[in-house]
């Protein structure tokens, strides 16, 4: 696959996601301060998206030795504290996340998965990783539309419920199989070829921006599901 249909197919759908996002808080402002709130929320998407695929193409992400922890890994973990904490001090911010057929709509860029299934028929990234991820995010992504259409009906709570749950056990296998398959300290397969593409622009922007925006939509709509109850 050439870099530019890869840069395409990775660039434009992280590109939709912060629109969609965006889209669904300002539709949600309540007052001045949400609309704010709104606002800065979809500049640091697109602040951190930018810096995420900056740093990528200059190779901050690949790994620098066997034995340090790999730099995306530390990222996500990094990312996933910050929006956990955000969220836990601003009720205004989980208000503007209040829609939860959108929530659910939002996992329908995981249909990205298919991508991951191609670049390993091109002997890019393993199979080890890419058909345990892959399939499982396309799975999550088709089903998105249709457990949204039903939440409503009997049994739709429970199904978000199942679906989100499905969806973050897709997000910890997919990263488990990436740190396990690249070199590093945690590296216990030595697939050929290595996830190491999983570290390079544009690909990066998966686990470094997109992994822990899909982590934390489920997260959220599980809390909105819960709170219904």
């Amino acid at each position: 696959m050439s870099q530019e249909l890869l840069i395409a197919l990775v660039v434009i759908p992280t590109a939709l996601v912060v629109i969609a996002l965006f889209a669904m808080m300002w539709r949600h402002r309540t007052s001045p301060r949400s609309a704010w709130i709104a606002v800065m929320s979809g500049l640091l998407l697109v602040a951190w998206a930018i810096a995420t695929g900056a740093l990528a193409s200059s190779g901050f992400y690949q790994p620098p030795d066997t034995r340090s922890p790999p730099p995306i890994g530390l990222q996500l973990v990094i990312a996933l504290a910050v929006m956990a904490a955000a969220l836990w001090l601003s009720p205004t911010l989980r208000d503007l996340l209040g829609n939860r057929k959108y929530l659910i709509r939002l996992n329908v860029w995981r249909l990205e998965g298919a991508l991951f299934l191609a670049l390993m028929l091109t002997r890019q990234v393993p199979a080890l990783w890419a058909i345990p991820a892959g399939v499982g995010d396309v799975l999550i992504g088709a089903m998105a539309f249709r457990v949204a259409a039903r939440l409503d009906s009997p049994g739709g709570r429970r199904r978000a419920i199942i679906f989100n749950l499905l969806g973050l056990l897709d997000l910890v296998v997919a990263i488990g199989l990436g740190i396990t398959t690249n070199p590093g300290p945690a590296q216990v397969f030595h697939p050929n070829p290595s996830a190491e593409l999983l570290t390079r622009f544009p690909l990066a922007l998966v686990p470094g921006f997109l992994v822990p925006l899909a982590f934390m939509v489920h997260f959220v709509s599980l809390w909105q599901l819960r709170r219904d109850r």
